[in-house]
């Protein structure tokens, strides 16, 4: 799974570092902290929490993230299997060994795998029987491993089925509009669609939709193989028999185990029938090479394809449709409960115990898992041996941390949300903030996504560790890649050297693929997901190994190493910081101007007389006010009770008892924002805000209702959408304004 991080699937973790750099150009916010104290710190608690992160920032080595890559590579490791749980006893021991207790809680769920390979075969006199398996690279020694899972979609069901075969580009809803228009149709056929622009769950939606009997999804070269640059093992990028394998849940009606939607899959939690759940394809899926496809592309006949249908095989692309192609596609899988095994291990916090910052990362991968997702599974322990070196030194953070090693994140985001579900309540009353490293390491450019309310943690954050590559900031090295698209700067900007008037790269905004999304998504707890990207063109492959990484993602391991001081620099400032660093001043702006690009489709759509405009704007102006005064008394809270600790009176009680309302409605606000009615046709999502699109897939689709009813042309849904937003929007400002009464 993955928003690595802001993706479309293959292509957007394949140039992730390019997607989520995505230029704004916007004032930033005034700085309001005094120079070189960091945001909820006054001075004398900032040097002693700067001086606590550069201990902590020399412990993380490239050796020691290289061993544990290593060790986590060693064999396929598919959740659920045998060697899914020496992974899992691996991270508990490693935290453990490091001072942190830590233990493993199992969940049993819906696991499917294929009993065995999948058929693919031409029917008739040119006919045969396609490969369906990725080969052996001599260079590469664990690609030969008999370990390695076929090629399968997770949840493709098993099915045999003989029929002409369609090519449908990318499988999305413009894609069978532009065969309609052609006069081809689908129903009854078999559709073959490249991996792409949308997850491969909403491929699978779209084809049966359409009335699709079976689904082929191929790696296309013009996407993530040779057209982009030397392939696998010469270079980065997918070689001709590599294939996507990956889940085919409908995740964005809802993720985790498909039998116990809304609740977690403990004893005694009545299951569904396989047949009951709405989060599950009904026609057989599989994934193939475009070594394979293109046995099955260039002899196709029918219409030359439409406009944007041309991938990078060398000849021209034809949509198919007639009796000239037949294929036989046969899935067979094997469905059961299996067990699954999450790590958690926890620092107890001193002054604010019920306080809880959590990082998460997943650990089972559908093969060898170099970059997905154990280079972030290394960084978490890195920065748990960093953790566990300041308690030996007599640290104790003032809240509660919790450290997640996930699994079943592939199939469906099933650890993380199980365990949300069954802690839910806690978590609500809790949780700080979740922090999400997935595919952490796959080049040299740093990216993120979040809420709002965490832009100046990161980039704060950003600022004081080290890019390995430049020796700048990784703050600095993101900015200049941003930048390098831009125009000349205006020369005032330029003098300056600030921040301020000039370019930032933009993080991104949150929509689904990895484990963040059941926090945010589904219990309103901010969030944000980050990580290195670069050239990486072995996604769920068999190639996404320990030699992939050490010749090509991060040869010397360093920014395993930047990776973990940086996800610990931000997991300590949330848990050491007297006032919470949420800005809601950023998180207003940035609704309004989601809003406002959804009024200009509106208009163009001749439905903006259908809801009120003004409401919204109203509600906005009244959030963005309440969130500055917060913001002003938040800082000024935290500077007055530093300034009173000495005395030990009245006013610092006053000062201290200020701060705590102000820090509870911070957490509050988030929760505010989300609906316990959910979104509509899909209630699991209940933020008004934040969530997946219908047809996006991974990518957000800021204000989730609002949007869809534009895209649907529906005046009645746009108007109920946008009036449940607003409501949202006046919860959140009620509880600001409370926070300053």
């Amino acid at each position: 799974m993955k928003t690595v991080c802001l993706r479309t699937l293959a292509l957007t973790l394949v140039v992730w570092g390019l997607l989520i750099s995505t230029l704004i150009v916007r004032p930033v916010s005034s700085q309001t902290v005094p120079a070189g104290v960091l945001d909820g710190f006054a001075p004398q608690a900032s040097a002693s929490q700067r001086s606590r992160e550069e201990q902590f920032r020399a412990v993380p080595t490239a050796t020691s993230a290289r061993e544990h890559l290593k060790v986590l590579t060693a064999e396929p490791h598919v959740a659920g299997t045998k060697e899914d749980y020496a992974t899992a006893v691996y991270v508990r021991d490693q935290i453990r060994s490091y001072g942190i207790p830590a233990e493993l809680k199992e969940y049993d769920v819906l696991l499917p795998y294929p009993k065995q390979p999948s058929i693919v075969e031409i029917v008739g006199r040119r006919g045969g029987r396609l490969t369906v398996k990725e080969a052996v690279v001599p260079e590469d020694p664990t690609s030969s491993s008999p370990k390695i899972i076929p090629l399968f979609n997770g949840y493709s069901p098993s099915g045999d089925v003989t029929a002409p075969l369609v090519y449908v580009n990318y499988g999305l809803p413009p894609d069978y509009e532009a065969l309609k228009k052609l006069g081809v149709d689908v129903k009854g056929k078999i559709v073959l669609a490249r991996y792409g622009n949308s997850f491969r769950g909403v491929k699978a939606k779209v084809a049966e939709e359409n009335g699709a009997i079976g689904l082929i999804i191929y790696s296309d070269p013009s996407d993530d193989g040779y057209t982009q640059g030397d392939v696998y093992p010469k270079g980065p990028w997918r070689p001709e028999s590599s294939a996507q394998r990956g889940s085919v849940q409908y995740l964005f009606q809802y993720p985790g185990d498909p039998l116990t939607p809304g609740k977690p899959s403990i004893p005694g939690v009545e299951r569904l029938k396989i047949e009951d759940a709405t989060d599950l394809t009904r026609i057989p899926v599989q994934p193939i090479s475009y070594g394979d496809a293109r046995r099955l592309l260039e002899p196709m006949r029918g219409p030359l394809r439409p406009r944007g249908f041309q991938g990078g095989l060398p000849f021209a692309y034809h949509v198919g449709g007639t009796d000239d192609l037949r294929v036989h596609l046969k899935t067979e899988m094997d469905y059961q409960i299996r067990k699954i095994w999450n790590v958690i291990a926890r620092i107890e916090g001193n002054e604010e115990r019920d306080r809880w910052v959590i990082m998460g990362n997943h650990r089972d991968a559908w093969t060898f898992g170099a970059v997905d997702p154990n280079s972030g599974t290394t960084a978490m322990l890195e920065a748990a041996r960093g953790f566990g070196q300041l308690l030996k030194n007599g640290w104790k953070p003032r809240r509660t941390m919790v450290l997640c090693s996930w699994d079943g994140e592939e199939y469906g985001l099933i650890g993380s949300t199980e365990w949300a579900e069954e802690y839910a309540d806690e978590l609500r009353e809790k949780a700080v903030a979740y922090l999400n490293m997935d595919a952490a390491v796959s080049g040299a450019h740093f990216g993120a996504s979040s809420v709002p309310s965490m832009w100046k943690l990161i980039r704060g954050a950003t600022r004081d560790i080290r890019d390995p590559k430049t020796g700048k900031s990784i703050y600095q090295q993101w900015q200049d890649r941003s930048r390098e698209s831009l125009p000349e700067p205006d020369m005032t900007d330029a003098q300056t050297g600030s921040d301020v008037n000039i370019a930032e790269a933009r993080i991104g905004a949150l929509g689904s693929g990895s484990d963040y999304t059941p926090f945010l998504q589904h219990l309103g707890v901010p969030s944000l997901d980050m990580g290195f990207g670069g050239d990486y063109g072995v996604y769920h492959s068999a190639y996404d190994s320990f030699y992939w990484m050490a010749n090509f993602g991060d040869p010397t391991f360093a920014y395993h190493v930047a990776a973990a001081q940086l996800w610990g620099t931000v997991a300590m400032r949330l848990a050491d910081a007297e006032g919470l660093p949420f800005d809601y001043v950023d998180y207003g702006d940035q609704i309004n101007e989601f809003f406002g690009e959804s009024v200009k489709t509106a208009r163009r759509r001749s439905l903006s007389a259908a809801f009120d405009e003004k409401g919204m704007s109203d509600a906005l102006e009244d959030f963005s006010r309440e969130a500055a005064a917060v913001e002003k008394g938040r800082q000024e809270t935290v500077l007055e009770v530093e300034r009173t600790r000495a005395e030990a009176n009245d006013r610092h009680r006053r000062a201290e008892t200020r701060l705590k309302r102000i820090n509870d409605a911070l957490l509050a606000t988030e929760r505010a924002l989300t609906d316990v009615q959910g979104l509509r046709g899909r209630s699991w999502y209940r933020h008004q805000i934040y969530a997946p699109g219908f047809y996006t897939g991974y990518a957000a689709q800021p204000l989730p209702d609002f949007r869809q009813a534009l895209e649907d042309r529906s005046a009645a849904n746009a108007r109920e959408g946008l009036s449940r937003i607003v409501a949202a929007i006046k919860r959140a400002t009620a509880i600001l304004r409370q926070a300053r009464d």
